[in-house]
This record gives C-alpha cells, sequence and structure tokens, in this order.
C-alpha cells in the first residue's frame, strides 16, 4: 500500500470525527511516513510499519474527546436557558406591550368601521323618519312639513352616499389590517427560522 491509498482509507476510518481532527491526523500520520522515508525506508515499507488502518483509527478516535464538545453544547443551552429566565421580566413585558398594541390597533380599526356605519345608519333612518313623519306634521304647519320632507330626503340621500364611501373606507381598514398582520407574521417567522 502507498501513502495516498493509506490516507485515504484512514481519512474514511475518521470520518465520524471533527474536520479538524480528521486533517490533524492526517497530517500526523503524512509526515511519519515522510520522515521514514527520508530515513531511507521505500514508501510501501513505512506505510507497512505503521501498522493496521483499522487500528490507527480505533487509537485515534480514543484519543479524541467528544464529551466535552457535547459538554459544550449542552453547557451552552443551559445558559442560553438561565438567560431567558433571568431575562423574562424584560422580555415578556415588551411582548406584553406588542401584544397591547396589537391588539389596539385591531380594537381602533372595529371601532372606527363600527362608527362610520352608525353614521350611515343614522342618516338613513333620520331622513325615512324625517320623510314618512312629514305628513302629520303637515297637519299642524304645511310649510314646516314641506321642510321636513326636504329634510329627510336630503339626509337620505347623504346617507346613500356615505354608505358607499363607508363599506369602501371598511374595506380598505380591513385589507390594511390583514397586510400589517401578515408582515407581522413574515417578521417573527423569518426570526424564528433565523
Amino acid at each position: 500500500m502507498n501513502k495516498s491509498e493509506f490516507l485515504e482509507q484512514l481519512e474514511s476510518g475518521l470520518k465520524d470525527l471533527p474536520n479538524s481532527e480528521i486533517k490533524k491526523s492526517l497530517n500526523y500520520y503524512s509526515e511519519m511516513i515522510d520522515d521514514r522515508i527520508e530515513d531511507g525506508e521505500s514508501e510501501s515499507d513505512a506505510v507497512a510499519s505503521l501498522g493496521s488502518v483499522d487500528e490507527i483509527a480505533v487509537s485515534v478516535k480514543s484519543q479524541t474527546q467528544l464529551p466535552t464538545q457535547t459538554k459544550q453544547k449542552s453547557g451552552y443551552k443551559i445558559f442560553i436557558i438561565i438567560l431567558l429566565v433571568l431575562g423574562s421580566p424584560i422580555w415578556l413585558s415588551i411582548l406584553l406591550a406588542l401584544f397591547s398594541i396589537i391588539l389596539a390597533v385591531y380594537v381602533t380599526a372595529a371601532s372606527i368601521i363600527i362608527a362610520l356605519f352608525s353614521v350611515v345608519a343614522s342618516f338613513l333612518l333620520g331622513g325615512t323618519a324625517a320623510v314618512f313623519g312629514s305628513p302629520i306634521i303637515m297637519y299642524s304647519n304645511i310649510q314646516t312639513g314641506i321642510f321636513c320632507i326636504g329634510a329627510g330626503l336630503i339626509l337620505f340621500g347623504f346617507g346613500v352616499f356615505l354608505a358607499y364611501g363607508t363599506v369602501k373606507l371598511s374595506s380598505l381598514i380591513i385589507k390594511f389590517t390583514a397586510f400589517c398582520g401578515r408582515k407581522l407574521k413574515s417578521l417573527i417567522i423569518k426570526k424564528k427560522s433565523a
């Protein structure tokens, strides 16, 4: 077996280790082979004198300290958990404030829509009541009755005009709040995935 074949087999035998450990071991055994060749051995004799590739791989794996890497990762997780618990008064307050702001925006949007429809309903109902109530007023004073009919028609017409605008404006408010909700959701999802 020549040097390159030996190093390839050793690399495949150490594939479970981190890349830095594999490179370190390959460099070490490559230099060892080169030193023996410089001392006068042939390449195949230098490789054969190192021993079996499987035995070397087992030896290198046993000398590599993998449990400390796992401890570092678990220590990191414990540190994060401690930070989350200790920081909970801050981040919990911020989340609660953010939730309150979002809820306030939705309640305000709903209140605006309800108020607009209430104004439209008052114009339509007031105009209808003035038109249908004017004959009763005409018995006592005809000019006041005619004025009530005109005012009722104006109120009803203005109510119909406002109804169209209110439906369009309500649709825009609903679309805008849905757009803001989607943007907020996408920001949260991107942060979680990152």
